[in-house]
């Protein structure tokens, strides 16, 4: 945002970058490249399942966004029914379609028995370790999602019945909560890694659940709470003023991170590897550094200076941000069918490469489909359940922004 905007027009962009980096990930283990002999091919391609925590992180500045003016501003905050009927219409349906269609396609087992429909369709696959990567795997993030959907108003709503002094106090307050909980949920991590027996980590349930990303979500929602306090300012205050004229800055801590992560913690890249307790720790707080990085320069500063945002404004990547769900959900059924059907990547091009290009020219195929014939027209039913008050003009959405950033000025300077 520039100084005060209140609506982020970059953020269908970060989407693309985050549904993509899964994808990677995904086609690096189906080609065979976690078992590549160039390190760190194999090492970087391996941990950009960090797309997820940039997913983690649009979702908690977003949606928490419209509470943290609320709070600030002393308005009423949103009204939990037309906030939980939107989050349904945009997750829900496009969800069971995918998860029934790849179940019945694939042949799982499992899926349509009484239990089976209740822990998958109900969102409850991350609550058994059997079950982790059953259904669709990839929704495990999913759940955690969902979850962090149904907290995040009772959180808003127990910061609410505190009296503070002046909207500075609240701000320390609120700050020093999200910082609160962000410790609380490293400190579950730490017991429940102590709790295990000697050796590597274990991937039990308990790890793959909202408490164990609390910490990310917080990073998310504190930098909310700052963009509206700080939108109303004449400038950005002096932390943040060289990402306004130097977004690339951002990124290049991004990807020192990501470097960081990837070959400097003594992880090989390999499939499967094992990670020590301190490993799965610090890859945890690396992946929230890279998230942070990526988001930056959508949120503060002139949207349209920069390399960086211009191509954050490409009208592709904007589109495929749209559209990223779709995405999501249904790159892993492709994966899963080229590898039954026997497809062979490497004929011409590089296995990476071809795997690669293959599960996103059916992913996107898919979530085009599912976008337009299904997300897109259930949206219109989102005032099905009005609210008493109107959403403030341009506040930020967590639904697919408009596919291009009209209010973005040209861009003229910076990196």
């Amino acid at each position: 945002m520039n100084v005060r905007a209140g609506r982020f027009p970059l953020f269908d962009s970060l989407r693309a970058i985050a549904a993509l980096a899964v994808v990677t990930t995904h086609a690096a283990f189906y080609s065979g490249a976690l078992n590549s002999h160039i390190a760190l091919l194999r090492q970087v391609a391996a941990r950009l399942d960090v797309g997820v925590t940039i997913f983690f992180f649009i979702s908690a500045f977003l949606l928490y966004r419209p509470f943290a003016r609320a709070a600030l501003r002393d308005e009423p905050s949103p009204e939990v029914l037309p906030y939980a009927w939107r989050r349904v219409l945009r997750i829900v349906p496009a969800y069971w379609l995918a998860l029934t269609v790849t179940a019945a396609l694939l042949g799982q087992k499992g899926i349509f028995t009484p239990s089976g429909i209740v822990i998958h369709y109900g969102f409850g696959q991350i609550y058994r370790t059997d079950t982790l990567a059953t259904g669709l795997g990839q929704a495990w993030t999913l759940c955690i999602e969902v979850t962090f959907y149904a907290f995040l108003p009772l959180w808003a709503l127990a910061l609410s019945r505190r009296r503070w002094r002046s909207p500075a106090a609240r701000l320390r307050g609120e700050l020093w909560a999200l910082g609160a909980l962000a410790a609380a949920s490293m400190a579950f991590k730490i017991v429940v890694l102590t709790a295990q027996p000697a050796g590597p980590m274990r991937a039990t349930w308990s790890l793959w659940t909202l408490p164990a990303y609390l910490d990310q979500f917080a990073v998310g929602m504190a930098i909310a709470l700052l963009s509206v306090w700080w939108e109303k300012r004449d400038e950005l205050p002096r932390l943040v003023r060289p990402i306004d004229r130097f977004p690339g800055i951002a990124w290049l801590f991004a990807l020192a991170s990501l470097l960081v992560v990837s070959a400097g913690l003594g992880l090989h890249g390999h499939f499967p590897e094992a990670f020590s307790k301190v490993q799965f720790i610090e890859m945890h707080v690396l992946y929230a550094a890279v998230g942070l990085g990526v988001i930056l320069p959508a949120v503060f500063g002139n949207q349209g200076r920069g390399v960086v945002r211009r191509v954050l404004a490409n009208r592709v990547l904007l589109w495929l941000g749209m559209i990223s769900y779709g995405i999501y959900l249904w790159h892993q059924m492709v994966f899963i069918k080229l590898s039954q059907e026997g497809f062979n990547a490497g004929a011409f091009i590089h296995p990476y490469v071809g795997w690669l290009l293959a599960a996103l020219l059916g992913g996107i195929l898919c979530a085009t489909v599912s976008y337009y014939a299904m997300e897109r027209p259930l949206m219109r039913y989102k005032r099905l359940v009005p609210g008493r008050r109107a959403r403030p003009e341009g506040e930020a959405l967590a639904e697919p922004a408009p596919l291009a950033p009209a209010s973005v000025p040209a861009a003229s300077e910076g990196t």
